[in-house]
């Protein structure tokens, strides 16, 4: 760009940097009338035609200038209007220059010839006269910030002129880039001296039909952008399958690892990944995100069933038989069943499976007793929480599997007779016995379940009090009978599938670390049920909001963070659109607190009716595709002026044709988003120290 930012105005000695803005543009016509919000601008075909075509939504140019000295003279006004086209205008005589083209035609028509040639030149001239309604976006005026000229921006207008003042042009395309991709450089950045980090997001496109623009040498206008815009920020990347959401995500996750990697800032990104294509090298791109990294260095990938030969990967799945792992299994069995509330249901998900606190009991040896029998209780509820999970078809075990309980000498030896050597005992004199295999667990479970039934039948064979009388071991023995409890326990099944027996430790607390450290993450949900994808990736959130929440109370500095969500609308629960509070829903958490914390969202979907108001409203970045649903369009038309594009959106498939507001941006800009390929892999590669690859 030519530096309009302050480098034009010193070049020329104080010279007004506005008129760098007409450095090669075409005048369109005048105005002939101004209010506040609305121009019209009066043109005809010929210079229409020779301006290379105005398309809808394309950007005008009003300045108070001399006619064919634009550049080299003052400016009446220090000012040009910005104008963007919205259809055309009735001029004052439409009705009598429609007769005139109408009669026109018609002997043209009948002999057969163009229409030029059956009139006389000022008369074509007259019918060839027509207007174009446009909005006022804002202007562009002079002002000065470190003392170096600098190209300003006010959203509105601070006057009007009755009279005809202005003419109007359309830019050149080297002014259409610096209009499509304002600011340049922000006042803060010029008084801090500082240099802003822009890439190319892609080309100025104002319709689908592209002819004229080629034709112009206007198709390949770059609209530049700030990655800083996207950073700790909340982006919304919308349209229909198949027309550019992930090849969006893909550019700004990329641009983000070079900017991370450049500036020596460690920036992790979490993508949830719903098909697998982030995670891979997929044919239409020749080329993946994966390709970022050598190794676990840079880039991550938790997935179901991990190549133990690509270090890269690595289990996504949870071991369930992990039991220092108890708390976050017993949550994600939780959430899964909190729409469940029968009794039953009710009874297990408040069942005591945790360990007792020793303060909550009084002092004295009374105290000791007390606490030690709700231990005891807690590894009753255990036992039969793991012989659960056996039940329920969870595979394997854990090497460090271990379960205490204590059991009577006379149930133990009646249980011994009929199942011997499964269960071991440690400590004779107060009854201690261990299993170390979730199938040992589930006998001891499955053999005291038919005696209680015994019991209960008024045939004892042995004294079971002591367990009938175990609350924890009890809510969880009748979800494991199933007999009134099959619901719970055909819920509690569909978790098998985040249940890996090769796996060690907290997936969130592994993420964490990753992102702390600048890594590309991704987690690859193409296996597993719906309901189970959007519980992990819950969860997962909640525990990364609750990590920053704690480094920011310790006063710690953020590590910014990004979240992508392909596919939001699988994730984000569409029943809690409106209705959720923030401490229940992590999405809209994510969107109202977490930006203290440095955290942003990216979040892609066709369907911005899923997407909660409150997530909305503090979204700053834009990225809009087609939409085929008025439905859709109507509700994206309450943020900006995006109203405006909301036919084009639903007409116009053209794959990566979007409309884009940045952070930064002060209107709508009409982008062809660039393609995703290899080449920014390697550059971005380049930028991390590592050497190029072949994809």
């Amino acid at each position: 760009m030519f530096g309009l930012s302050g480098i034009a105005g010193a070049a020329t000695a104080g010279a007004n940097p506005l008129t760098a803005l007409l450095n090669g543009a075409r005048r369109l016509g005048g105005i002939y009338h101004l209010d506040y919000d609305k121009a019209v601008v009066i043109t005809d075909d010929l210079i229409k035609r020779e301006a290379g075509g105005v398309p809808r939504n394309g950007f005008l140019l009003a300045a108070a200038t001399v006619p064919t000295k634009e550049t080299n003279a003052p400016l009446d006004e220090d000012e040009i209007i910005l104008l963007r086209v919205r259809g055309t205008a009735a001029l004052p005589n439409e009705s009598e220059l429609i007769a005139t083209r109408l009669a026109a035609m018609r002997t043209a028509d009948v002999r057969e010839q163009r229409p030029a040639t059956v009139i006389d030149n000022l008369t074509n001239g007259q019918i060839e006269m027509s207007a174009f309604d446009c909005e006022v976006l804002g202007t562009f005026y002079t002002d000065t910030v470190a003392r170096q000229p600098y190209v300003q921006w006010g959203a509105d207008i601070d006057n009007v002129y009755s009279g005809a003042r202005y003419f109007v042009y359309v830019p050149s395309a080297e002014v259409l880039s610096f209009v499509a991709s304002y600011p340049e450089k922000t006042t803060e950045e010029i008084e801090n001296r500082e240099e802003p980090d822009l890439i190319d997001i892609g080309v100025v496109r104002f319709a689908s039909t592209r002819r004229r623009a080629v034709e112009a040498k206007m198709d390949n206008v770059p609209v530049k952008v700030r990655v800083t815009d996207f950073i700790s920020r909340k982006t919304a990347v919308l349209g229909m399958t198949r027309v550019g959401k992930s090849n969006t995500n893909k550019t700004l996750c990329t641009a983000i690892f070079e900017h991370a990697a450049r500036t020596r800032t460690n920036i992790g990104q979490l993508i949830f990944d719903p098909q697998g294509e982030y995670a891979n090298v997929n044919e239409q791109d020749k080329t993946g995100l994966r390709l970022l990294g050598i190794g676990s260095d840079h880039v991550k990938i938790y997935k179901m069933k991990p190549n133990p030969e690509d270090n890269q990967e690595f289990p996504l799945a949870v071991n369930f038989y992990d039991t220092d792992e108890f708390p976050m299994v017993w949550e994600m069995l939780g959430d899964s069943l909190a729409d469940m509330n029968t009794s039953y249901a009710n009874a297990f998900k408040t069942a005591g499976l945790f360990e007792p606190d020793r303060s909550e009991y009084p002092a004295g040896s009374e105290g000791e007793r007390q606490y030690w029998d709700a231990v005891s209780d807690v590894q009753r509820g255990r036992l039969a929480f793991y012989a659960l999970l056996a039940k329920a078809g969870y595979p394997g075990s854990s090497g460090s599997f271990m379960l205490r309980f204590k059991m009577a000498k006379d149930t133990r030896e009646a249980f011994e007779k009929e199942y011997p050597n499964v269960i071991e005992l440690t400590n004779q004199k107060q009854g201690i016995c261990t299993v170390k295999t979730p199938r040992a667990a589930r006998a001891v479970v499955t053999w005291l379940s038919q005696r209680i039934a015994e019991t209960l039948a008024g045939k004892q064979t042995v004294n079971t009090t002591t367990w009938q009388n175990c609350d924890p071991f009890m809510a969880v023995l009748t979800v494991f009978d199933a007999t009134v409890g099959d619901a719970v326990l055909n819920r509690i099944k569909t978790l098998v599938d985040f249940h890996d027996p090769t796996s060690r430790g907290d997936l969130a607390d592994k993420v964490w670390i990753d992102l702390t450290r600048g890594r590309l993450v991704i987690i690859d949900l193409s296996i597993g049920s719906d309901n189970v994808t959007k519980l992990l990736s819950e969860r997962l959130v909640f525990r990364l909001i609750d990590r920053a929440n704690q480094r920011f109370r310790a006063n710690e500095p953020n590590v910014p963070i990004q979240i992508i969500v392909e596919e939001a609308h699988n994730l984000f629960d569409r029943t809690k659109v409106g209705k959720s509070t923030v401490k229940d829903d992590p999405w809209v958490r994510l969107a109202k607190e977490a930006a203290k914390y440095g955290m942003g969202l990216v979040y892609a979907t066709q369907e911005v009716t899923s997407i909660d108001k409150r997530i909305l409203s503090n979204t700053s970045n834009w990225i809009v595709a087609h939409l085929n649903s008025d439905n859709e369009t109507r509700e994206l038309s309450h943020y900006y002026d995006f109203a405006v594009f909301a036919d084009g959106l639903r007409k116009v498939e053209d794959r990566g044709y979007a409309r884009m507001k940045t952070f930064s941006g002060k209107y709508i800009v009409p982008v062809q988003i660039a393609k995703f390929d290899h080449a920014m892999i390697n550059r971005a590669r380049e930028a991390a120290g590592l050497p190029a690859i072949n994809p």
